[in-house]
């Protein structure tokens, strides 16, 4: 088998990703810049879909967040269909048309798979900066951080109630939060499917919310964080079990929420003067941290697997403390940590982890009885 052959192989089930998602993940969803399924494999039916595809970017570079597992889109033939790599091959040129193809017609192919490649990119590149844009109106739609509005009182109550004041936290980033008192909480909104593409035909109900910038290095918002609330009181809008009240839109990677500044006060794009910073996964323990700390800056991820993405290697940044949450009875967990550690030291910084002893995080070590 010659090499070329495996490399247009691989280019061509690149190009045709959203297609080959569909015939080896039929009950999956394209959800932004990833297809997201339940694992054939496992069978893991029963449980929130965490096996991964992107779409662009990496393309065919699958992961399940459960398992662990993961590969090229090669690979990903080879674990659903459970074969090895010659039959998967096989299977792709069966699925890729390529079997019967003249020498002439694996040129052109080639040469036209390259040109739609490199359109591909762009398109990918566009619709990116769309996501991000609509993740910067998403925030601007929020009453400001001391305007005084409802939806900031209400969003205030909701943080006093979890021991996590807004007020008294030195040097917080008053450019982080927003405050609305009707966000589209879109996993209750209508769709139907057309020709593969999933089309909203009803709204999801509007809710109150805290909107929470999640900034790229150079401060540009690139990802909006909603943590929706319950309307008749201070607490989380109750949610059933597929269901969550945080949702993350936009281009998350390497974005983070930041609650504090350090003694500094600056932001990090204007920061001259290295400090430690408290990395961690949510909003409130975050908040927790700040107040008890205010000699470090804070961010709050978002999410466990994104915090590997952190720009530490800032120079405002002299060292790294992980708050790591409690979640040592999940495998995923488990991993995806090891994961967020190996790529957090190539920075070179001296890192730390830093954990509760009660509940899964400080924020849970600071409630009350």
């Amino acid at each position: 088998m010659r090499d070329n052959d495996t490399a247009l192989i691989k280019e061509e089930l690149k190009r045709r990703i959203e297609s080959l998602c569909t015939k080896l993940l039929p009950d999956g969803r394209r959800q932004g810049r990833l297809w997201i399924a339940h694992n054939p494999v496992t069978g893991d039916y029963s449980q929130s879909p965490e096996f991964k595809v992107p779409l662009n970017r990496d393309v065919g570079a699958w992961k399940d967040w459960r398992t662990g597992d993961k590969g090229d889109v090669i690979g990903l033939i080879e674990y659903v269909n459970r074969c090895d790599f010659k039959e998967a091959l096989d299977w792709a040129r069966d699925f890729l048309g390529m079997r019967n193809m003249s020498p002439a017609q694996r040129r052109e192919l080639a040469e036209r798979a390259k040109v739609e490649r490199k359109r591909a990119d762009e398109t990918a590149e566009q619709r990116r900066l769309k996501r991000m844009a609509d993740a910067e109106k998403i925030w601007l739609t929020g009453y400001q951080d001391g305007s005084a509005s409802t939806a900031e009182t209400h969003a205030r109550r909701y943080f006093a109630v979890r021991h996590c004041p807004l007020e008294g936290i030195e040097n917080r980033d008053l450019a982080t939060f927003r405050f609305s008192s009707g966000q589209e909480f879109w996993p209750r909104a209508q769709f139907r499917h057309e020709n593969g593409r999933r089309i909203k035909v009803q709204t999801g109900p509007k809710f109150p919310a805290v909107l929470s910038a999640m900034r790229l290095a150079t401060g540009q918002v690139a990802a909006v964080h909603m943590t929706f609330l319950s309307p008749l009181g201070p607490q989380k809008l109750p949610v059933s079990q597929n269901e969550n009240a945080k949702i993350m839109f936009g281009e998350a990677r390497g974005a983070m929420i930041r609650i504090s500044h350090g003694p500094e006060g600056e932001p990090p794009e204007t920061a001259t003067r290295p400090r430690p910073l408290i990395l961690c996964e949510g909003i409130e323990d975050g908040l927790s941290l700040a107040r008890a700390c205010p000699e470090a800056r804070v961010w709050a991820a978002g999410s466990l697997s994104a915090m590997g993405s952190a720009p530490i290697d800032l120079p405002c940044i002299s060292a790294v403390v992980i708050s790591r949450d409690n979640d040592w009875e999940k495998a995923t967990a488990i991993k995806q940590f090891d994961q967020v550690w190996e790529a957090l030291s190539r920075a070179g910084k001296p890192m730390t982890i830093i954990e509760s002893h009660i509940g899964k995080d400080f924020n849970d070590l600071i409630q009350e009885d």
